[in-house]
């Protein structure tokens, strides 16, 4: 392990990850490194427990490995220490960049969406009737709420049964335009706000909303890990998150049509999101035949 950590790429590596996952290419484009070299990198550090791989072929990424208390001790001194080691700052400008890309692409997607194939696109989506449950149970009676990703608004009528108000936000204008159409014939404007913004850089002020809803959001997030600290930013002390997302799974022609950026996650990624960020886990499960992963954290006191 620390013969792997000792070289100054590797510790590179080690140290972006510590950011959130990358894919080969990713790493390649930030460090700016041969894709050899860095898949020899790679390798040394999966073999020493220091990273960790999961996906296939095309898609398939590295994050940190949390597996081994003393693994996830070393890195996080490391990381403590980041800006001693030389480049460092300039990494951090690749990487930014790299997750601007992934939410730009992401956006431009949905821009792009017309109504008919928007239709069919959630048509192919698992239905929520399975969990609606688990999202009323833990959102309970809330005041405000933020809706991250809100698409076509077509769950906003649902949590308003819950909440007192919502703040639907997406960084699609097509999609907020729809969800504007949705809430206006359904007499709702009053009680909802909509807003223009990226999960990552969410419009709102510090400690603003009572609870987070992001439903089937993180598999199209450019960094999941920001997008959940920006949730914790902006929720109360003792507020609530609850995620709603697909489990991991190999259909790259499903992936590709969806517009995803991530093929779905392991319940032990999305539970490593939730704790990295300071939340608690209050609730877990698996809805339709396993395909949906659901997860409810509530935020500790500051």
């Amino acid at each position: 392990m620390f013969r792997a950590l000792a070289e100054r790429n590797r510790l590179r590596i080690a140290l972006i990850l510590e950011m959130g996952p990358l894919n080969v290419s990713e790493i390649v484009y930030v460090l700016g490194l041969s894709q050899s070299n860095v898949s020899h990198h790679l390798k040394l550090l999966l073999d020493a427990g220091v990273v960790r791989r999961s996906g296939r072929a095309n898609w398939a990424f590295y994050s940190s490995s949390r597996d081994e208390p003393m693994v996830e001790e070393l890195v996080k001194t490391a990381f403590r220490h980041r800006n001693e080691l030389r480049g460092f700052q300039e990494d951090m400008k690749q990487l930014a960049y790299c997750h601007n890309l992934r939410r730009d692409k992401s956006r431009e997607f949905f821009n792009s969406v017309g109504e008919e194939r928007w239709k069919s696109l959630r048509d192919q989506l698992p239905h929520a009737d399975e969990y609606l449950g688990f999202i009323e149970r833990n959102l309970s009676s809330s005041g405000l709420v933020l809706e991250v990703g809100t698409g076509g608004g077509t769950m906003i009528p649902f949590l308003l049964e819950n909440a007192s108000e919502v703040m639907a936000v997406d960084n699609s204008r097509e999609m907020l335009n729809r969800a504007l159409k949705s809430v206006t014939a359904g007499k709702l404007v009053n009680r909802v706000d909509l807003r223009l913004g990226d999960a990552e850089h969410l419009p709102a002020g510090d400690a603003m909303v009572d609870a987070v809803f992001m439903h089937m959001l993180l598999h199209h997030s450019g960094n999941p890990f920001q997008a959940m600290k920006e949730a914790a930013r902006v929720l109360k002390p003792g507020g609530i998150i609850v995620l709603i997302d697909l489990a991991e799974h190999t259909d790259a022609g499903f992936k590709e049509v969806q517009g995803d950026l991530w093929p779905g996650f392991t319940m032990n990624q999305l539970k490593e999101f939730v704790k990295e960020s300071g939340f608690t886990i209050e609730a877990e499960n698996r809805y339709n035949n396993s395909t949906v992963l659901a997860l409810a954290g509530r935020k500790g006191a500051p």
